[in-house]
């Protein structure tokens, strides 16, 4: 008898229910169709934005006025 099936043997009936729904889970797993078409992923990644140098100027200049800032004490 195989060692997987002599553990399976020795869970209980809850546990037992657990490990069929987790090869269940296994198997739909490996059926399922790709989501996307690469050529449509790569479509969704080039339509993502992109930041200019303006851009991250913006948010070096920010960040040093942030460094500066003084938060009101108590």
């Amino acid at each position: 008898m195989d060692a997987s099936l002599l553990k399976y043997n020795l869970l209980n009936s809850f546990e037992k229910e657990e490990v069929r729904d987790f090869i269940d889970f296994l198997f739909n797993k490996k059926k399922q169709e790709p989501k996307s078409e690469p050529s449509e992923y790569k479509n969704k990644l080039l339509s993502v934005s992109i930041w200019s140098d303006k851009d991250i100027k913006e948010f070096e200049s920010n960040n040093k006025l942030f460094d500066r800032w003084l938060p009101a004490t108590w």
